[in-house]
């Protein structure tokens, strides 16, 4: 099988009767095996490769892009190819969101054709793309190309002199530029020395709040071992303290840390040096003299936890932290002390006890019961997560919903009681009883989920969500209901019905409503009968809600004709049209085709670009899952 139109053999007069194997899924592994067939001639593959990028679809490019994409991805199986260098430059243009046609005119790429260029570059011929890097990133006059190209170079080829020369030469002094230089050159830099220099030079030269944000982190992604990035953190410590007393590394570093208590920039400078240099004595020192001076509780447990992650055995602060637990007259701080130590050994027993003792002294503070309900929660949280079926903590759970004085805590614990309590009787009979109290919809939809959880299939969870569906006339409650229903029963056409009649009846007023209910519609099986058949009637209204957008230039309300849609954030249009391509069956494609081509003209383009971009993402769905002629007679 050396001839190439057995894969491919177009025939525009009568499409059924050509040959488009190269469209089918199941074939490209076959056809790129071909490519690296050393018994087919060479005048095969070039003239297969020229059919390829030469492909006129006549419908729109979708097909003429997709057979691009199979001739760049057949160069790694036939790099000697004399087309490779102009199409790995076709795809590096296609691979940025803004393409530049001329030096007025700047096109915005839809987003499947860059996203699939940027895939199709990591599967063609490595050696062309970076050299094809290397190439951009000393011509282009664009500083965001530069940035982009210099960090993709850099992932290609790691340690690539011209990605670390474009990155390390870029400005640092713009806050989210410095940002992306010092995490770009942490990526492809590591150990370079003359990276370091140009950083601690850009150090001596930016504020005292950038270097804290960019100038240490980058040392600390780079500066494996580097005696001079460890001396610049230092001196930064000395320069910003500006003390004349600070004659010393490690006194300068402890003065920083105890004048910068909780600092950002204080916990950026222990976190970098220790990364750049494991072991050093004047962190250790340091979090262990705060541990023993400081006043401030909050402080000793951050620096506490610090210290027991890097010296997990760090005696010191164990016992400051134990010493909290069986001193301090403050229950929050003895709660925090008991989580931190609970970090670094779950069995840790008088920490235990701390949490129980918490637990138990739920509704002993009337002064403050509010407080006491947070304390006694966490507490009972931290068990839980310890141990999912500990039964204290689940009788906790279960007094802290009939006792609580605050909405927030008692929802709180509805919802941790469906984490922990599968199969627990005690918590099984504690939400049906809530359930049949309370008239508080959303307390009811969050104890009939948690129902549903720690009891699957329990029909009071799932009768007590309908009814909400049926009686509340709020339209999140009904959302909120809704999507509940479906986690505890995915193919609940209640649910289903209900988030319709939501885009139904008011598809155009709240556009965060649609969306969520859209996202929810994942959550079904779609291959149910009785679900395809829900399907079937709001997909024609989700295609009505985008034709009938209209963008705002002005960011006010958009107007339509045919209806009124209030959109203050026209991305949402985006949002809706990547879950319809979610929900969409093959059975739905044409017809979606054939409603949605007519706004793909670049008139509607300049128009409505938001909408434009919606259809072309759907309709490019649409391309990879219809064969080519049913996809041609559907857009043309």
């Amino acid at each position: 099988m050396h001839d190439w139109q057995y894969f491919f053999n177009h025939d525009r007069s009568n499409l059924n009767q050509g040959t488009y194997r190269i469209f089918e899924p199941e074939w490209k592994a076959e056809i790129l095996h071909w490519f690296s067939q050393k018994d087919v001639a060479k005048e095969q593959k070039e003239d297969f490769i020229q059919a390829l990028i030469d492909f006129d679809d006549g419908c729109g490019d979708f097909y003429r892009y997709r057979a691009y994409f199979l001739a760049a991805e057949a160069l790694s199986q036939f790099p000697e190819c004399s087309l490779g260098d102009a199409i790995v430059e076709q795809l590096l243009k296609w691979s940025y969101a803004y393409f530049r046609q001329d030096k007025r005119d700047w096109q915005i790429l839809p987003k499947p054709l860059v996203q699939t260029a940027r895939k199709t570059l990591e599967l063609t011929d490595r050696k062309r793309v970076i050299a094809a890097f290397v190439h951009l990133v000393h011509t282009t006059e664009s500083r965001s190309v530069l940035r982009v190209a210099a960090e993709k170079l850099g992932t290609l080829d790691p340690g690539n002199k011209s990605a670390i020369a474009a990155l390390a030469l870029m400005p640092i002094t713009e806050e989210r530029h410095g940002y992306r230089k010092s995490y770009s050159l942490g990526k492809i830099a590591v150990g370079n020395e003359t990276v370091i220099a140009i950083l601690v030079n850009d150090i001596k030269k930016i504020p005292a709040w950038e270097i804290g944000t960019h100038g240490i982190r980058a040392l600390g992604d780079i500066a494996d071992s580097n005696h001079a990035a460890i001396a610049t953190l230092v001196n930064l410590m000395e320069t910003t303290l500006n003390k004349d007393n600070c004659c010393s590394a490690i006194a300068a570093f402890v003065k920083f840390l105890e004048i910068n208590q909780g600092d950002r920039i204080c916990f950026d400078a222990v976190q970098a040096l220790w990364q750049i240099d494991p072991g050093n004595a004047a962190v250790l020192k340091s979090l262990v003299h705060i541990l023993e001076t400081s006043a401030n509780a909050l402080f000793i447990n951050r620096a506490a936890t610090y210290l027991l992650e890097i010296e997990p055995e760090n005696k010191t602060a164990i016992a400051t932290l134990s010493k909290t637990l069986e001193t301090s007259q403050f229950d929050g701080e003895r709660l925090q002390a008991a989580k931190s130590l609970l970090q670094v050994d779950s069995n840790n027993q008088i920490a235990i006890n701390v949490l129980l003792e918490l637990v138990k002294n739920l509704g002993q503070s009337p002064k403050d019961p509010y407080y006491t309900q947070c304390l006694a929660w966490e507490a009972t949280r931290t068990l839980s997560q310890i141990d999912p079926s500990n039964q204290i903590a689940i009788n906790a759970l279960v007094d802290l919903i009939r006792t609580a004085n605050h909405h927030s805590y008692l929802n709180l614990a509805v919802q941790d009681l469906g984490l922990f309590g599968a199969g627990n009787e005690t918590a099984i009979a504690t939400l049906i009883e809530l359930i049949a109290s309370t008239k508080d919809d959303s307390l009811l939809c969050d104890a009939a989920e948690s129902l549903g959880k720690i009891d699957s299939g329990n029909k009071v969870a799932v009768s007590t969500l309908s009814q909400v569906l049926e009686t509340t006339q709020d339209e999140w409650g009904r959302l909120y209901a809704a999507e509940n229903l479906l986690k505890i029963d995915p193919v609940n056409l209640k649910a289903i019905a209900t988030l319709c009649q939501i885009m139904e009846i008011n598809p155009y007023q709240d556009e965060s409503i649609l969306t969520d209910a859209v996202q929810n519609l994942e959550q079904v099986d779609l291959e149910n009968k009785l679900v395809k058949e829900k399907l079937n009637e709001v997909i024609p209204t989700l295609i009505r809600f985008i034709e009938n957008f209209q963008q705002d230039n002005d960011n006010k309300n958009c107007f339509s004709n045919k209806a009124t849609i209030r959109l203050p954030y026209e991305s949402c249009l985006l949002d809706i049209a990547d879950n319809l391509t979610k929900i969409l069956q093959k059975e739905h494609l044409p017809q979606v085709v054939i409603t949605l081509k007519d706004y793909l003209s670049k008139q509607l383009y300049k128009s409505n670009s938001y909408r434009y971009e919606a259809v072309f993402n759907i309709v490019w769905h649409s391309a990879e899952n219809l064969t080519y002629p049913d996809f041609y007679k559907a857009i043309n």
